[in-house]
């Protein structure tokens, strides 16, 4: 008689409570039921549109700490001020002018933050673990926004 892999593993975890429990063990059912709910994470993966016009772009995307997060620019440009088109990387100019959000960072760069975190740089690819948890929000590196145009399209992966 052949089983579905998922009532194999209950059988298996059945099996298993069962000899923990003739045994006396006492930590045998909190173990089994541990075993027996675990599933793989399928990675989170989407396409988001970062607009220069605003200071912070909710990416609807909640990291936990140990994720890995992978942001890659796909298309668009925009500007921190008329006339311009940039990709994620920015114009460049001064990385230390008052009118960046990340100092040291290229100016109209990529820029992300988890909740209220620290911004780090995106750029044109970022990826690396998380360490902290919360919504993942990326934006331009400007806080002059008012005359700033146009949006970046980037794909965000979580593997969990």
């Amino acid at each position: 008689m052949s089983f579905p892999v998922s009532h194999r593993w209950r059988l298996v975890c059945g099996l298993l409570l069962f000899a923990l429990a003739s045994m006396g063990c006492r930590l045998g059912l909190p173990l089994v039921r541990a075993l027996a709910h675990r599933t793989e994470v399928p990675p989170v993966q989407l396409e988001v549109e970062v607009f220069a016009d605003r200071p912070w772009t909710d990416t609807g995307v909640s990291v936990r700490p140990g994720d890995h997060l992978s942001i890659e620019y796909e298309s668009g440009l925009w500007s921190p001020w008329p006339q311009g088109a940039y990709d994620a990387l920015g114009f460049g100019g001064d990385p230390r002018c008052d009118c960046n959000v990340l100092a040291g960072a290229s100016h109209a760069a990529l820029i992300g933050r988890i909740d209220r975190g620290r911004p780090f740089l995106v750029g044109n690819d970022f990826a690396q673990p998380v360490g902290q948890a919360g919504r993942l929000y990326l934006g331009i590196n400007d806080t002059r926004l008012e005359d700033n145009a146009g949006s970046l399209t980037v794909r965000i992966r979580i593997t969990r």
